[in-house]
């Protein structure tokens, strides 16, 4: 008896490798929203560390050249973390794209093992047919013989 062999398991195995490399993709897209929100939260405590500084610092009594520096700085922070925020919601569309690539992937490569089961299954069930049948015939060869030397 043949062991069963799917036709278009390269397909299958190329099918599962678009799916990992798919999913790799939306890790590292997920990764680098992370990241920005790392970076977002690190630009937060900036502007709280200068903010207080500056605060001290007024207190304390400064020139209107080191106080426009200082507010200067705060600004510039505030765009950086303005531009970090932009910066998110572009990935955070890519990881979206990316994560409906991996789900057509995915889908994809589900079918084709369906496929493949389904395969499987249908040579399963005629190899079991085809190993009555010749059980069948020897039972019956047997069983003709037993009554042909019964009668002799």
């Amino acid at each position: 008896m043949k062991r069963f062999t799917f036709r278009l398991q390269h397909l299958l195995n190329y099918k599962g490798y678009l799916e990992r490399l798919a999913r790799q993709d939306t890790a590292k897209a997920r990764l680098d929203i992370v990241d920005c929100d790392k970076q977002i939260a690190a630009l937060k405590q900036q502007v709280l560390v200068a903010a207080k500084q500056m605060d001290s610092q007024v207190k304390d009594g400064i020139c209107a050249r080191e106080f426009k520096q200082h507010q200067g700085f705060l600004s510039a922070m505030e765009t950086d973390m303005e531009d970090e925020k932009i910066r998110k919601k572009s990935l955070e569309k890519v990881w979206e794209e990316k994560q409906v690539v991996l789900q057509k992937r995915s889908t994809e490569k589900k079918s084709m093992d369906h496929l493949r089961e389904k395969q499987a299954r249908v040579y399963a069930e005629k190899m079991l047919k085809m190993e009555e049948k010749e059980l069948d015939e020897i039972s019956t060869l047997k069983t003709a013989r037993e009554i042909g030397h019964d009668t002799e």
